[in-house]
């Protein structure tokens, strides 16, 4: 069986696609999903993805349906030295933190934030304070998982992606520091200001109802943002 080099696996040529992980050579140019010799906008072919697929959502599994054509001679890598090193070895053993942490956390917010809207609709179409509480306690659960989802998104960013920039990673990073300000003025509205949340006189109870709806758009876009970045749509389309 050949063995590659990173230098002979980098020239790809055009009858195949080929990609290196775990010390094997897979010849994936029967998937739609390297079209082009690119997968999710951001791996590239003849390169060695053994870190990016343990980061991935899924496992090295996905390659069994693959023909493995040679084995990968790695150049020996420098470890990782400081408090990083420390945390590699560490993920190392523990694989399940290096990808679960912040999907796992994040859903907590894109998912209450709708709700907490939801909520707060149906009490006023039915009266009830209890639900409009339910609304309040919504948003009071958004504010406290905030800062755990906001920690372990810039925890993945800079363990599985190396803090490297695109126009989706910054646009995530931005919104959700808006949006923890915008949830802490609403939790503060709410529970300052806002006497009657059900008397749609207030012009506090207006406010508050606004921002219900731009929460609830923001943490939506965050969500979506955060979908992109582990299933692109393009991918499907190919």
């Amino acid at each position: 069986m050949k063995v590659f080099s990173p230098e002979e696996l980098a020239r790809q040529d055009r009858a195949r696609t080929l990609v290196a992980v775990n010390g094997n050579v897979y010849d994936v140019s029967s998937s739609k999903r390297w079209a082009g010799g690119k997968h999710m906008n951001r791996h590239d072919a003849g390169s060695d993805l053994t870190d990016a697929i343990n980061a991935a959502p899924h496992g090295p599994e996905v390659l069994e349906r693959f023909e493995v054509v040679g084995t990968y001679e790695e150049k020996p890598v420098e470890p990782t030295v400081g408090i990083k090193g420390k945390v590699e070895a560490w993920l190392d053993t523990n694989p399940f933190f290096r990808r679960h942490p912040h999907p796992a956390v994040v859903h907590f917010p894109v998912a209450l934030l709708p709700a907490a809207l939801c909520f707060a609709v149906a009490a006023r179409v039915t009266g009830s304070a209890r639900t409009e509480w339910a609304a309040f306690c919504c948003l009071i659960a958004v504010l406290l998982v905030l800062p755990a989802a906001i920690a372990t998104g810039y925890f993945t960013w800079w363990m599985n992606y190396a803090k490297a920039e695109s126009p989706t990673i910054r646009a995530k990073r931005r919104l959700a520091w808006v949006l923890l300000v915008a949830v802490s003025l609403e939790v503060l509205l709410r529970g300052v200001f806002v006497r009657d949340a059900l008397r749609l006189e207030d012009p506090y109870v207006i406010v508050y109802l606004v921002g219900l709806i731009v929460l609830a758009a923001l943490g939506s876009v965050i969500g979506y943002l955060g979908g992109t970045l582990t299933f692109p749509y393009e991918r499907h389309l190919s």
